[in-house]
């Protein structure tokens, strides 16, 4: 592990139990075993180092997609389900660490850094659809007459299916039945929008193993 990934896990660790605000850049240093010099050689502030533990999470997505869009063995529209599947599964994965992230973000003006990862998220989203659905046009599988705004748009989508289901899982009387039907209207949406006359992107199925799993995992289950 480099001194870097030392301090990011040491900060990581520490804002997780104190809160970003009452941890110091001094408690960083002692945690990680580094120096004041090593510190800022790699960071120039605690905020950045929030910064980078947040678009952390991007880059796993990221790394996640450019796997999958190399994959020879998968058709189009697998890959298309399998970065439905990744993204679930690192979500379940996430659970066990979700008292850790509430801390990360309790401080005031939190939301700006939220809306960056935020944005990376949706940019490099978006980006990975755009490939995929250029790849599955010119092998004659997609018929899309708008590429990149359709990956623009399904971008979007994928964040609005996480930010709905978050809601079905926190309130599910009153938002799991909205999460349904959300979800086949994305389902009857995309698989229109790719020229399909029929439904051959698989959408609900996925969406409820995914609620059922994060119920499991939320309940201390096994998934």
């Amino acid at each position: 592990m480099t001194l870097k990934e030392k301090i990011v896990d040491a900060a990581y660790e520490l804002f997780g139990e104190k809160g970003y605000e009452k941890t110091s850049v001094a408690e960083i240093i002692d945690r990680a075993g580094a120096s004041k010099g090593g510190f800022y050689h790699h960071f120039k502030s605690k905020e950045e180092i929030l910064e980078t533990i947040s678009f952390n999470y991007v880059d796993q997505i990221q790394k996640h997609y450019e796997e999958i869009l190399k994959d020879d063995k998968l058709s189009v529209v697998e890959k298309f389900m399998e970065s439905f599947y990744r993204l679930n599964r690192l979500k379940v994965e996430s659970v066990k660490d979700w008292d850790k992230i509430k801390n990360l973000y309790t401080f005031k003006d939190n939301h700006l850094v939220l809306m960056r990862m935020g944005d990376r998220f949706e940019r490099e989203t978006a980006r990975y659809y755009h490939d995929l659905i250029n790849q599955g046009v010119k092998e004659g599988i997609f018929q899309v007459a708008y590429p990149a705004e359709l990956a623009a748009l399904w971008g979007r989508e994928v964040i609005l299916f996480q930010q709905m289901a978050r809601k079905a899982l926190m309130d599910p009387a009153k938002d799991e039945t909205v999460f349904f039907r959300t979800l086949q209207f994305n389902e009857h949406l995309i698989n229109q929008q790719l020229g399909f006359g029929s439904k051959v992107i698989e959408l609900e199925p996925m969406g409820r193993a995914y609620l059922a799993a994060m119920k499991r995992e939320m309940k201390g289950g096994s998934l």
